[in-house]
């Protein structure tokens, strides 16, 4: 069996107490700050749209050139054959 660190010790007897001691906190959030918040996760949800969507495009693109590729290919055997 392992032995736990003294590190990892301390951080769980530190951790225990903590819960051991918890109090409510009597306190508010101000509405500058939760619409700040708000925009925060707005911009992220924004941003992440934006990338996935430039990834998608990009993705869809370069399928799309595979299959013309493929089918310059095809129109060159062809028109050899002839």
């Amino acid at each position: 069996m392992k032995k736990i660190g003294t590190a990892a010790r301390y951080t769980y007897f530190m951790l225990l107490a903590s819960l051991l001691f918890i109090n409510t906190a009597s306190a508010y959030i101000d509405p500058t700050t939760s619409a700040l918040l708000i925009q925060i996760v707005a911009g992220v949800f924004i941003t992440l749209g934006v990338v996935f969507g430039l990834l998608r495009h990009k993705i869809i693109m370069f399928f799309k050139g595979l299959k013309v590729k493929s089918l310059q290919k095809q129109i060159e055997k062809s028109d050899k054959e002839q």
